[in-house]
């Protein structure tokens, strides 16, 4: 992340330099590598033709090579190591210094501890540097595409802020981009071309606004530009986004026509100060009021009134009395079981009435509750509404499958599993007609108490169900040894089999090998003919998608198709 510029200082400088060397290429480091050996070699051959060092001393020699390993890793520190043994070996000795120096007698064992303390230093950097690596992706990355999230981009905010560079009364221009058919995409193309995808399009909107622009994601439908370099001419700026918009993006010479609409919030720098957070949020709002409005762009300049007037409530507390309020609500889409013709299971879902942006599905506001890291709030608070569904259900004797996914993030939470366990003790359901929908992504990355949780959970009768299977890397074979009952096929497998023959064959035997193993097979995304018929045609087991049904209230469940 940028930082606002430091002071001139001594620690800076070394920090800097460090960083570049750190950074250069292989045929430079391996000749620093060289350079340093050398060095090294010919001090320690200073010391004993001057008498050497007492042995306390000796062992400060060995601090150059482990800063060569800290600096250039494992493979470079080595050969500087082997080198500085091989450079005093005993035929780089006169007899003289041969027979009277301990160093040259141990010649070999030296050889070795050079070369083991600079490999090990270097092997020590990389690990540390890959998991701080790893930390920050995380931190200001968007999973998927490594493009500034929103984390990244809030702090990018601040930063401009609270800049002492230029005038309080610079302008700053914040875009957002909201990408209307990338979910459609996703399903064609699958989620690493999708991804591919997204990242050319930041890369091309930085060559159109200016390297001084910093574009990241903030949702899997949602790039943000955030620029402390406002154009003047609004008119101008409006052109070169809308011949941007209607243009299509093209990866491995493919070109794919975007659905977007763009919305751009001018503010001065000075409210970013103590307000970058609330006018990040209002320049969202606007783009999805264009977007609603269906205006391809939408330019809006803010002033401070108008600033004081947003709203002063978090989007944490705004969910949360969405949920209270049931301005979110549950929906169930029936599942078709192919052997009895009847829908089997109904698989839970939400939709929310936003004030501002109206009705949004699940799919939808999901990018947001993960940002604000409420998906263990609400993946309970869906667990506890369907249970009280479920309660009512018994009452009134209908006999109902439930299926809810609890891994909304990819993740399994062991608190979330607690709260299934609750509410199965609480409402006496039995637990045979509970359904489990865990990602693939989740399976794959089980901690132990999760796995434990779920096993518990599998012994008292509930079923699990690997959802997204085909979104990761995982084969079939990989769900024998996990704690699953049943493999959902995601979409994008669907798809790819409908339209090539090879990609039929595969999935085909997947259905076979997963049936062979007791593995309940499910699909999803069956929104045409084709795809119905090709899934019974290989004995797809249940079948779940828009041509079957949509998600539907509780009142307009077709209980007579219930089975």
């Amino acid at each position: 992340m940028p930082k606002p510029n430091d002071s001139y200082s001594f620690n800076s400088w070394c920090r800097e330099n460090l960083i570049s060397v750190t950074k250069m290429d292989a045929e430079k480091q391996v000749f620093i590598g060289f350079v340093l050996a050398i060095f090294i070699a010919a001090f320690i051959r200073v010391i004993e033709m001057t008498g050497g060092l007492p042995n306390l001393y000796e062992h400060l020699l060995y601090f150059p090579l482990v800063l060569t390993g800290l600096l250039l890793g494992p493979r470079i520190g080595a050969l500087a190591g082997l080198m500085c043994g091989i450079l005093l070996s005993p035929f780089s000795f006169s007899d003289t210094v041969i027979s009277s120096n301990e160093i040259a007698g141990g010649w070999v064992l030296r050889l070795l501890a050079y070369t083991f303390v600079a490999t090990f230093t270097g092997i020590i950097a990389r690990v540390v540097k890959n998991l701080n690596g790893a930390e920050q992706r995380a931190k200001f990355k968007h999973q998927g595409t490594d493009l500034p999230n929103i984390h990244a981009l809030l702090e990018q905010l601040k930063t401009i802020g609270n800049s002492k560079d230029g005038s309080d009364d610079d302008l700053v221009d914040i875009f957002n981009f909201r990408l209307q058919n990338m979910e459609k995409i996703q399903q064609q193309v699958g989620t690493e071309k999708a991804n591919e995808l997204v990242k050319q399009m930041a890369i091309q909107l930085k060559k159109l606004l200016g390297d001084q622009i910093q574009v990241g994601q903030t949702s899997k439908n949602e790039l943000v530009g955030v620029s402390a370099d406002a154009e003047q001419n609004t008119e101008e700026l409006q052109s070169k986004i809308e011949n941007f918009l209607e243009k299509p993006i093209v990866v491995d010479g493919v070109s794919y026509q975007m659905d977007s609409a763009a919305g751009v919030l001018r503010v001065k720098k000075d409210q970013l100060k103590e307000n970058h957070q609330k006018v990040f949020d209002e320049a969202q709002a606007h783009a999805f009021n264009a977007l609603q409005k269906k205006q391809q762009f939408s330019f809006l300049e803010q002033n401070d009134d108008a600033i004081d007037q947003i709203e002063e409530i978090t989007f944490s507390r705004q969910f949360s009395e969405a949920m209270e309020n049931d301005d979110i609500q549950l929906y169930y889409q029936p599942r078709l079981n192919t052997n009895t013709g009847y829908f089997s299971v109904l698989e839970v879902s939400a939709k929310w009435v936003h004030p501002k942006r109206g009705g949004m599905n699940l799919n939808e506001f999901k990018p947001m509750i993960e940002e604000a890291s409420l998906t263990q709030q609400f993946t309970s608070w869906m667990l506890q509404r369907t249970f009280n569904d479920l309660k009512i259900w018994q009452k009134q004797k209908a006999t109902v499958r439930i299926s809810i996914n609890i891994t909304i993030n990819d993740t399994v939470d062991p608190i979330v599993l607690n709260v299934m366990a609750h509410e199965l003790q609480e409402t006496k359901c039995p637990a045979r007609n509970v359904y489990i929908e865990v990602s693939e992504r989740a399976l794959m990355s089980l901690s132990e108490k999760s796995r434990l949780y779920l096993e518990k959970l599998r012994s008292v009768g509930c079923n699990v169900i690997a959802a997204h299977f085909g979104e990761g890397r995982s084969t079939i074979q990989s769900l024998f040894v996990l704690p699953v009952d049943a493999v959902k096929l995601s979409e994008e497998l669907v798809q790819k089999a409908t339209s090539n023959s090879d990609k039929k064959r595969e999935l085909a035997s997947m259905v076979k090998m997963a049936r062979a193993r007791g593995l309940t097979t499910i699909a999803t995304g069956i929104n045409d003919r084709a795809k119905l018929l090709l899934l019974k045609q290989i004995g797809c087991e249940e079948l779940q998608g828009s041509i079957l049904s949509q998600s539907l209230k509780k009142a307009d469940i077709p209980w007579a198709r219930m089975r």
